[in-house]
């Protein structure tokens, strides 16, 4: 036996120890990935923002748009209801409560990465989240208050459904113009359309497609 261990010291004398294989700790890569590759501009700085972290950005809950060929994207806050369910004896299922829940949101516009309250879409919004049985299979939404004024009429406001969201309202721009503002995201798809109309005129003046991601 001793032997054998001195020949075996013999043997690998001289020579370096094997060398320890160390593995290397994947760099974290972020979650996102652009949309529309007509938007990489705009996806650019919402990574910037993203990957600073940026207080101003939402943690759940909403849509970001991108728009194509401009360093510009804006997010829609929707928020998310909770229904409790109970018993009900009728249909021998569990079913969600028909009582109306407070709900809110906001949009925020980003220009060239960075907040920019006076390019459109920037408002605020609140109403109810409603589930009635009778009428559909998911929560929708109506707003009752814009940017904190009461809704005085009916083709103001936003309205939240299983298939989409719809936005739409009127501003002042800088030359006192009444601009009417409207906006569809398809929630199943992720694209939008948007139009800037001026209010005494049939055609809009700008018109704007893309997709939204939703986080």
């Amino acid at each position: 036996m001793l032997v054998a261990v001195i020949a075996a010291a013999t043997i690998c004398k001289g020579q370096s120890p094997p060398k320890k294989l160390v593995q290397k700790t994947p760099v974290a890569q972020s979650a996102f990935a652009c949309p529309d590759a007509e938007a990489k501009p705009a996806c650019r700085s919402y990574q910037e923002l993203l990957k600073a972290k940026d207080k101003s950005l939402p943690d759940s809950d909403a849509y970001i748009c991108f728009r194509k060929n401009v360093d510009q994207f804006f997010v829609l806050g929707l928020g998310t209801p909770y229904f409790p369910k109970h018993w009900d004896e009728d249909s021998k299922r569990m079913v969600s409560d028909s009582t109306p829940i407070e709900g809110f949101g906001y949009a925020q516009t980003y220009k060239d990465g960075v907040l920019d309250t006076a390019t459109i879409p920037s408002f605020s919004f609140s109403g109810q989240w409603r589930w009635l049985q009778s009428f559909s299979e998911s929560p929708y939404f109506t707003s009752t208050e814009f940017n904190f004024e009461s809704q005085d009429q009916s083709d103001t406001g936003v309205s939240i459904r299983a298939t989409q969201v719809s936005v739409e309202f009127k501003y002042k721009n800088k030359l006192d113009k009444t601009i009417r503002y409207s906006l569809a995201i398809q929630r199943s798809t992720g694209r939008f359309a948007e139009s800037f109309r001026v209010e005494e005129e049939k055609i809009p003046f700008s018109e704007n497609t893309g997709y939204c991601v939703y986080r």
